[in-house]
């Protein structure tokens, strides 16, 4: 009896999964992605990018010159706390954006994770990085696809505040500190 009741278990739960899940590549590819989508604004020369994930704002500090260095020329602590564990590698290669950087084991600027949208930063919507007092506290989402873009975007945030509306990339500390991960 036990055996039957095993195998009619088994039978409903891989009929759930084929009605659940997709049957093909095709058919979970068949929607476009907002990276994909937020990549072809840029490229259109779109301001704000439809569908990327905004960063937090809670600075009124100017964002950094056009043809600016990420040299801060001042020495800075951070550390990384238990909730990015599997996440230090892509944390430190952000914060090495920056010159001065020392991570530590317990002073410095606090760097959190979270696997969702990060709460109280200002404005509203779905925001994926957050910088608390320039420096005080740091949170970063593991939503987007550079996570080291979004924690350099949020270590930079202890200097700068927002450029110009687009999607942030690696090209200098002035395109970094764009509002918009795509």
């Amino acid at each position: 009896m036990l055996t039957i009741l095993r195998r009619c278990a088994g039978a409903a739960l891989a009929a759930a999964l084929v009605f659940a899940l997709p049957v093909s590549a095709s058919a979970a590819d068949a929607t476009e992605t907002p990276t994909r989508a937020a990549a072809e604004a840029t490229q259109l020369g779109e301001v704000t990018p439809p569908d990327g994930f905004r960063t937090g704002d809670l600075t009124n500090a100017a964002p950094p010159d056009r043809g600016k260095s990420a040299d801060t020329n001042a020495a800075w602590t951070y550390h990384i706390t238990a909730s990015c564990n599997g996440l230090e590698g892509p944390i430190r290669q952000g914060a090495n954006f920056w010159s001065g950087a020392t991570e530590t084991a317990s002073s410095g600027t606090p760097v959190s994770c979270t696997g969702g949208y990060v709460q109280g930063c200002g404005g509203s919507g779905n925001v994926v990085g957050c910088n608390w007092g320039m420096g005080d506290r740091i949170m970063l989402s593991t939503l987007v696809n550079d996570f080291a873009l979004l924690a350099a975007h949020e270590f930079g945030h202890n200097w700068y505040g927002h450029s110009p509306a687009g999607c942030a990339n690696w090209a200098s500390a002035y395109e970094v500190m764009r509002p918009t991960m795509c």
